[in-house]
């Protein structure tokens, strides 16, 4: 599974992780104890937490330019939060 996740991080974000990069990981409104270590410096989930929201579907100001340009990397994040707004 860490070996899929190395890879598919490369592909989609360019980013060069070994296969000890990979570690539990507890989601963005974790603190630093069981966090992924690319996500420690991720735009999106500082903004997220200072603003006190679950993620970025329960923003007012969705969608942002910086989510806007993580859409161009991942489309199926634009997806995923999209489905949340229906029910927000």
């Amino acid at each position: 599974m860490r070996e899929s996740i190395v890879e598919l991080y490369s592909q989609q974000y360019g980013m060069n992780l070994r296969l000890e990069d990979i570690t539990d990981c507890d989601g963005c409104r974790a603190n630093d104890e069981r966090l992924f270590s690319g996500c420690l410096n991720c735009e999106i989930r500082k903004c997220a937490g200072k603003k006190n929201i679950e993620n970025c579907a329960y923003c007012n100001n969705y969608a942002c330019e910086i989510l806007k340009k993580h859409f161009l990397l991942d489309p199926g994040a634009k997806t995923r939060l999209e489905e949340i707004r229906q029910y927000c």
